[in-house]
């Protein structure tokens, strides 16, 4: 079951930002602590996860294309994966095991939350190109047999972009 909580606890950042360069007080002053980044070796971490500083968040499993945690607020806990998946199938297939074993092993509501590098159909799609059949299928299985919901979004449909131009020009949800 997917459930949704706080919308402002994780921060997608891009590969090249460095979050030392902050200064010390930037996220305290805002209420805000990082509790976790996540993991990924050689390469400065692409995943923040931020939470109110009243909050404390226990971390449960931490790599290079997720982090997950358990978050307790007024007494109700809630499992939580962040995620920014692999451009490689074949590595996000490791990282869908890897978290239905989690929420399996679990008794708590659980929410997905992040950049899954895939998309469920080619509804999610346009592009000159036929997006690939396995991934997409991939994804959707792992969605189902997790009983995943995906929730509706405002804004722009398509969240990614090639930045081409003409024929050249993707675009995916």
């Amino acid at each position: 079951m997917l459930v949704t909580y706080k919308p402002d606890f994780c921060l997608l950042a891009e590969p090249w930002m460095d979050i030392s360069r902050f200064p010390n007080n930037w996220f305290s002053r805002r209420n805000l602590k990082i509790f976790v980044v996540n993991i990924r070796n050689n390469m400065l971490p692409n995943l923040w996860c931020l939470c109110s500083l009243d909050l404390n968040p226990t971390v449960i499993s931490n790599d290079d294309q997720q982090v997950s945690f358990i978050l307790e607020d007024n007494n109700k806990k809630i499992g939580m994966s962040v995620i920014y998946a692999s451009t490689n199938y074949i590595r996000r297939r490791f990282l869908w095991q890897a978290l239905s074993d989690l929420q399996q092993n679990s008794s708590l509501p659980w929410s997905y939350i992040g950049y899954f590098n895939t998309i469920l159909g080619s509804h999610e799609y346009r592009g000159a190109h036929v997006p690939a059949r396995i991934p997409m299928e991939g994804f959707a299985t792992w969605t189902d047999t997790n009983s995943l919901l995906h929730l509706p979004t405002k804004g722009n449909f398509y969240t990614w972009s090639s930045g081409r131009e003409g024929r050249h020009l993707t675009e995916k949800t």
